[in-house]
């Protein structure tokens, strides 16, 4: 099934890429990438992982797709690759377009553009964190600053610091979730979330500049 996925994926690019922008994309380059969407470096890369082939799709809970700068770089690394062919994004929908039907993948959860809106929503649907930080979240002074590892194999751990803004400015962290999302299928499939929530009050509070955690709007 890790070959009809790839193949799915990569004849549905090909006749997206011919039927809307007139360009005939070699199987070569579909193939290689459908591997880059799924989030591996090539085509090999892909069919050597034998310990969450993308053919677990159907296992997956959470699908996080990969960003434009990942796709575009690989693209840059493909030789005569068309020049014709649209943005990243736009081919991306007909990657992906495919595997959100039942037949491949079904899930209560929506597929996700970004690591950083998953966590959001996952953090943004926890009963146990809206118990915890109800009061914050009444005032509307309540922000999440998502941190990402810059790389993973087999589990994913994001970390959400729940902060509230001073009168001068200073973001005070009072407390976090971390989220760990287990490999499942290629780089782009993952398991149910365990999630664990802190709140921290007293002097255990602190600033996310303390922390290391820089604020970004």
């Amino acid at each position: 099934m890790k070959h009809d996925i790839s193949k799915l994926c990569a004849d549905s690019l090909r006749t997206f890429s011919n039927e809307e922008y007139n360009v005939k994309l070699k199987a070569a380059h579909a193939h290689e990438l459908v591997a880059a969407y799924f989030g591996y470096l090539s085509k090999n890369a892909m069919l050597a992982d034998t310990n969450c082939p993308i053919s677990n799709l159907a296992q997956a809970k959470i699908i996080v797709m990969k960003p434009d700068d990942f796709i575009d770089q690989r693209r840059k690394n493909l030789r005569d690759l068309p020049k014709e062919l649209p943005d990243s994004y736009s081919l991306g929908e007909a990657v992906y377009g495919p595997l959100f039907s039942n037949e491949w993948w079904d899930s209560p959860y929506p597929p996700f553009r970004s690591l950083v809106t998953a966590a959001a929503y996952l953090v943004e649907n926890n009963e146990t964190y809206k118990s915890a930080f109800h009061l914050y979240l009444s005032t509307g002074n309540n922000f999440e600053q998502v941190l990402v590892p810059e790389s993973f194999k087999n589990n994913l751990l994001l970390t959400v610091y729940h902060s509230t803004k001073n009168s001068i400015g200073e973001m005070w962290c009072n407390g976090k979730t971390t989220i760990n999302l287990p490999r499942v299928a290629g780089h782009i499939g993952f398991g149910l979330p365990e999630m664990a929530v802190e709140i921290w009050t007293g002097g255990a509070r602190r600033t996310l500049e303390s922390l290391g955690v820089s604020y970004e709007n």
